[in-house]
């Protein structure tokens, strides 16, 4: 009995080793597939050239109870302006006096020039905030792309694309490169809670003003006051969860179906109405013509440019600033560098002087004044003596955190 015991003993000890080894011999290429799966994903997307870097790794991780604001522009190389500089004066700002996480995520022709600046930041800085940096790669057809790429600006269309190429995030705060904040994006970021259950984007009107047209024409969009208005798109709060959904209207000679937010819905509408639209932000104006209950209208303080104070008559003012400050200052029409608003100027060189190194926000809030009340642009026609109303979020924001 023992021998016999023993003998089955051994066999069952064989089979199960053989069964062990085939076992193994069945599981390493899967599990070996499975390990490098993403290496091999990044190495086959470097090799068509699409450019991302995070610095993810080199910053702390974000403190998990506190949601990590998102906020994107685009910058591409061009001929008349620095796009560089100008979205890294725009990030510094919004660094400045962010209080929470904030991942800036950068769309550029140009990363080495943006990662190369990036580096030479103070780590005190640095360590607010991450960053990723990401090539343009339109979602169209060689030929559609030729037609968007440079249309207003360089890849300045590209926002048109961000919820179709930011599949991974929900919401994002998109803002044009000549974009300065005056105080904490987390007041900006907190108007997607305002949001109702249908409203997928927020946006300022271009104008204090309402327009008298007809209500057919599709440039204006109803507010919920019952007047005509136009957007301007230098910010823009999308939920792109939202976005991607088939939820727009649109010219029910085109489609009396929905669309999706993508080129499906873009292309029909500039080839029909494209003698009226000189930029991409006309084309956003004619979609949510055709869909206003989707738009969640933000105060023109958070999108203050030079049309809001370029005469003296108050009705075409921007009522939200005079009263509580100017929250974002928009550089449009080159007014952060030309002498036809110069406030504007002066705004943006306190921001490209201050020293990231040794000022803060005090230092920063006097320089900006400084430059204010200078005699040649206090005096202005345009926007001159409006000090106070660029300067009280500023002042603000440098007596409660730099206290």
């Amino acid at each position: 009995m023992i021998g016999k015991k023993s003998k089955t003993a051994n066999i069952m000890s064989w089979l199960l080793r053989r069964c062990l080894l085939l076992l193994a011999f069945i599981s390493i290429p899967y599990l070996l597939l499975t390990l490098f799966e993403l290496d091999i994903e990044d190495l086959l997307t470097g090799a068509i050239g699409d450019y991302e870097y995070d610095n993810t790794n080199q910053q702390q991780s974000s403190t998990p109870e506190i949601q990590e604001m998102q906020l994107a522009v685009v910058g591409c190389k061009g001929k008349l302006k620095d796009s560089v500089s100008e979205a890294l004066n725009m990030v510094k700002s919004a660094v400045l006096f962010a209080q929470s996480p904030i991942h800036v995520h950068i769309f550029t022709d140009v990363p080495d020039d943006f990662k190369e600046k990036l580096e030479l930041w103070p780590s005190n800085l640095q360590s607010k905030f991450r960053y990723s940096l990401k090539g343009i790669d339109y979602p169209l057809s060689k030929e559609d792309e030729r037609t968007f790429h440079d249309w207003w600006g360089p890849c300045a269309s590209f926002r048109l694309f961000l919820p179709q190429v930011m599949k991974d995030e929900d919401a994002i705060m998109y803002v044009d490169s000549d974009v300065l904040f005056l105080g904490p994006p987390d007041e900006l970021w907190q108007h997607f809670r305002e949001f109702n259950d249908h409203q997928v984007g927020a946006l300022a009107s271009r104008a204090g003003w309402d327009f008298h047209v007809p209500a057919s024409n599709q440039n204006y969009i109803m507010t919920p006051r019952g007047k005509l208005t136009q957007v301007n798109s230098g910010v823009f709060l999308m939920n792109l969860t939202r976005m991607r959904e088939p939820v727009f209207q649109t010219n029910q000679q085109i489609s009396i179906d929905n669309q999706h937010w993508d080129a499906e819905l873009f292309k029909p509408l500039y080839k029909k109405f494209k003698s009226d639209m000189y930029g991409d932000q006309n084309l956003i104006n004619i979609i949510f013509h055709y869909n206003p209950a989707l738009l969640f209208f933000i105060e023109c303080r958070y999108n203050y440019h030079h049309k809001f104070c370029f005469d003296k008559q108050p009705d075409r003012w921007c009522r939200s600033a005079e009263k509580d400050g100017a929250f974002i200052v928009h550089g449009s029409a080159k007014t952060f560098y030309n002498n036809y608003s110069p406030a504007f100027r002066a705004i943006n060189k306190a921001f490209t002087d201050f020293d990231m190194t040794s000022d803060n926000l005090k230092t920063l809030a006097v320089k900006m004044e400084t430059n204010l009340r200078e005699p040649e642009i206090q005096n202005h026609e345009h926007c001159g003596g409006k000090t106070e109303l660029f300067m009280k979020v500023l002042k603000e924001s440098a007596a409660k955190f730099d206290s």
